[in-house]
């Protein structure tokens, strides 16, 4: 915070100052008024600047909540007992896959000291989605098949994504919006943040209605993707999965688990 300069010799003018008088007593009377303007005017200022100090200290307070209201999250805190979802040969089944992508499989071939590995594979045909496919790093791409595998911790509790730079929180069933989860990934972070949480039954799927929690990851730079939306609810695991692309569009992709929590 910068502070007004003084000028001494404009300050010193103003004490010394006085239109010459004949009256020793009207002299002294005047001196004593002009001191009383010069020290109401300083008392002014002072309490201008203490109102704009507390100002900006209650600015920075204020900052402060709001900051705090925003809970980073990427220590790997997902508690809860082995979640079924997560055991070996269980299944994950897709609906609503676009054109161009068939052959879609995604199992847990493993499970130790609480990781379950995710084995995805499908044939691509479609250029623009092979392309996407083809700048992720952790993506084999033969021909037009994909093949990739994930680590998760899933448990009753939730699911997380394991990565070799840390473990970063997919969901956990007692969320609230505005929960926010980031690891830093290489030269960029992934940041995931829960945007919707239901208390009613208002999300079409399988053939009902359900509560779910949805959670927007940034970050993954795929070229033509501006987010992904992930849809949870606490029975079922991941129920959905929504791919926001730069043009404005999006493509939603239901998805089911053979075994629930």
């Amino acid at each position: 915070m910068s502070f007004p300069s003084i000028d001494f010799y404009d300050l010193n003018r103003s004490f010394c100052s006085f239109e010459p008088v004949r009256n020793p007593t009207e002299t002294n009377f005047i001196s004593k008024v002009n001191i009383l303007s010069i020290q109401k005017n300083n008392n002014q200022n002072s309490i201008a600047m203490k109102l704009k100090v507390l100002s900006l200290i209650t600015l920075l307070c204020v900052f402060a909540i709001f900051i705090s209201c925003e809970k980073e999250d990427n220590s790997g805190s997902l508690g809860g007992t082995q979640s079924a979802i997560g055991s070996v040969n269980n299944t994950f089944q897709l609906s609503g896959v676009p054109t161009g992508i068939s052959g879609l499989s995604a199992k847990v071939t493993n499970l130790a000291d609480g990781k379950s590995t995710v084995t995805y594979s499908a044939t691509i045909t479609n250029s623009t989605y092979l392309g996407m496919a083809s700048s992720m790093t952790d993506v084999n791409v033969t021909g037009s098949t994909i093949k990739r595998e994930g680590n998760y911790r899933i448990t009753s509790e939730g699911m997380e994504s394991v990565y070799p730079e840390g473990n970063l929180t997919l969901v956990k069933y007692d969320a609230k919006v505005g929960d926010t989860y980031t690891l830093k990934r290489g030269s960029t972070t992934l940041r995931r943040e829960v945007t919707a949480v239901s208390t009613q039954d208002d999300y079409s799927w399988g053939g009902m209605y359900i509560k779910t929690i949805k959670v927007k990851e940034t970050g993954r730079n795929i070229p033509g993707v501006s987010n992904i939306e992930f849809v949870f609810n606490h029975k079922f695991g991941i129920v959905g999965l929504k791919v926001s692309f730069e043009d404005g569009t999006s493509k939603t992709v239901g998805v089911s688990s053979t075994n629930q929590n």
